[in-house]
C-alpha cells in the first residue's frame, strides 16, 4: 500500500495538519524530504519518525548508537560514490549480506544498484535523514550542505545571536547547497515581449514571470531584478519557521553565497521581528542594533537612509522578508501601494510552488 508520510504522521497524532502543511510550505523553499523539514521546526523528533516508520513498514530501525563506531571493512562494501548520491551507510555486513541505514527502505532502485556493485544482498534499516547525512561525513568525508550545518548549528547560532553587535556572526563551512546561485548573465528576466517596457519592470510583467517561475530560484531573481530597479541595495530572507534564513541581495558587498549560510532568529531583528508579527510593511529611518547592526554591516547597507521592509505572507504565515535601501525613485510612501501589490503576487507564486510540487510528486514515501 502506498505511504504518504505527512498522512502518516496525521492520522499517528504525531503532527497536525497545519503542521504538516507548513512543512510542505518550508519543503517547497529550502528542498530536502519531508520529514527533515518537519524535524527542523520542531514538529516531529528524528528518531520518532524513524521508528514510526519502522513500525509502519515492518522493517528494522538502526538506533543512534549503531553510528557510533562503523568497523572499516563494512564501510569498504559500499563506495563512497554511491553512498553519497542515495544517501545511505553500511552498518553492518556478514558473509552475503550488507544492513544498510536508509532515510527511505523503500527506494528498490538505490538497493538495487547497490547489491549490484557490491555483489551482496541488501538488507534496508530505516534511519533519520540527518543521522546519515552526519554519519556519512564522518565515515566517508562528504561533507553536509548547508541545510544540515544549520540544523546542527542553531543552538549555537541561538546563543550568539543574543549578544550580536557590530561584529559578524560566525560563518559556517562545507560545501554550499545554494538556494539561489543563478548569475546576471543567466538570469532571464529581461524584457522579451512587448509587455515588458524599455524603462522598468513593471508590475504587470513581474506578474507574467511569476507565473513562468518553476522554483523559489525564478521568484528570488524575479524579486531581485524588480526591487534594484527602485532601490541601490536589496536583501532578500527567507523563513523557516521563526528563523531567517539569507536568501539573494543586490547591492550589498557580501558573495551571496556566504549571505545564504548567514541565519538568525527572527526575534533577534527588532527591525525584522517588528515587520514579521505585524505583517505590516515598515517604511522609513530604521533603529539598528544587535543583529541588525550585523547584516548591515555585512552587507554594507546604509544605516541612515529611508528603508523599506515588507513581508510577503503565504498561508497566513510569512515565508519571506524583502529589505530595500536608498530608493532611486520618489518617496517611499509613494511606494507603497505597488509594493503591497507585489508581496501580495508573490505570496501567491510562493503558493502556487507547493502546488506544482504537490501535483508533481508521485513518491509513495517521501521521507
Amino acid at each position: 500500500m502506498a505511504i504518504k508520510l505527512g498522512d502518516l504522521l496525521v492520522q499517528n497524532g504525531l503532527i497536525t495538519k497545519h503542521q504538516l502543511k507548513e512543512a510542505l510550505h518550508a519543503q517547497t523553499i529550502f528542498g530536502g524530504k519531508l520529514g527533515t523539514n518537519l524535524v527542523e521546526l520542531g514538529y516531529v523528533n528524528e528518531m520518532d519518525l524513524a521508528k514510526l516508520l519502522s513500525t509502519q513498514l515492518g522493517i528494522a530501525c538502526v538506533e543512534a548508537s549503531a553510528f557510533d563506531k562503523v568497523d572499516k571493512d563494512v564501510l569498504k562494501l559500499v563506495p563512497k560514490k554511491l553512498v553519497a548520491k542515495h544517501r545511505v551507510m553500511p552498518i553492518e555486513a556478514d558473509e552475503k549480506t550488507i544492513r544498510l541505514a536508509m532515510s527511505d527502505p523503500t527506494n528498490f532502485p538505490s538497493i538495487d544498484e547497490i547489491s549490484f556493485a557490491t555483489g551482496m544482498r541488501v538488507e534496508p534499516m530505516v534511519a533519520p535523514e540527518i543521522l546519515l547525512v552526519y554519519a556519512i561525513e564522518r565515515y566517508y568525508d562528504v561533507p553536509r550542505s548547508v541545510r544540515y550545518i544549520r540544523a546542527s548549528g542553531m543552538a549555537q547560532n541561538l546563543a550568539e545571536t543574543d549578544t550580536a553587535s557590530s561584529a559578524a556572526m560566525p560563518r559556517l563551512s562545507g560545501d554550499q547547497e545554494q538556494l539561489s546561485t543563478v548569475g546576471e548573465a543567466q538570469i532571464d528576466i529581461g524584457p522579451s515581449t512587448e509587455e515588458m517596457v524599455t524603462e522598468g519592470f513593471p508590475i504587470h510583467a513581474v506578474v507574467t514571470q511569476l507565473i513562468r517561475s518553476n522554483n523559489v530560484n525564478d521568484v528570488l531573481e524575479i524579486i531581485r531584478a524588480f526591487v534594484s530597479q527602485d532601490f541601490n541595495y536589496t536583501a532578500v530572507f527567507l523563513l523557516s519557521g521563526e528563523t531567517a534564513v539569507g536568501a539573494t541581495h543586490k547591492g550589498g558587498k557580501l558573495p551571496i553565497d556566504m549571505f545564504q549560510e548567514y541565519q538568525f532568529p527572527i526575534n533577534s531583528s527588532q527591525l525584522l521581528f517588528q515587520v514579521f508579527n505585524s505583517r505590516e510593511p515598515f517604511h522609513g529611518i530604521p533603529t539598528i542594533s544587535g543583529v541588525d547592526h550585523w547584516y548591515f554591516t555585512e552587507l554594507g547597507f546604509p544605516m541612515d537612509r529611508p528603508t523599506l521592509v515588507i513581508p510577503v505572507v503565504t498561508d497566513d504565515r510569512v515565508v519571506c522578508m524583502i529589505l530595500a535601501s536608498e530608493n532611486k525613485k520618489g518617496e517611499l510612501l509613494d511606494m507603497l501601494d505597488m509594493y503591497n501589490l507585489l508581496v501580495k503576487k508573490l505570496g501567491m507564486a510562493f503558493e502556487m510552488l507547493v502546488l506544482k510540487k504537490q501535483i508533481l510528486d508521485l513518491s509513495a514515501l517521501d521521507t
